[in-house]
């Protein structure tokens, strides 16, 4: 099975190697390229439960203000790893 990059690679290669394009292949082949020029994935950020549940799993009977500080220090990481990502 091939995915939808694949296929819009494809298609942009048969328009790129073909001759005489008329006006919607040169659209076609504009919409094709400005699909593989987006980002593959949208960014998801952390919500509270991802951050609480790692906590969780992770450290055993942190006191509420060690699992503040965890939670802040987890909330900071997602935000850089954002910055980082756009």
């Amino acid at each position: 099975m091939i995915d939808l990059r694949k296929a819009a690679e494809r298609a942009l290669k048969y328009f790129d190697d073909a001759h005489g394009l008329e006006d919607t292949e040169v659209a076609i082949k504009e919409a094709l390229r400005e699909a593989l020029a987006q980002p593959e994935r949208e960014w998801k950020e952390l919500d509270v439960n991802d951050a609480m549940n790692l906590i969780a799993e992770h450290i055993t009977d942190p006191s509420p203000k060690l699992r503040y500080e965890i939670y802040g220090l987890i909330a900071e990481a997602d935000m850089l790893l954002q910055e980082k990502n756009t």
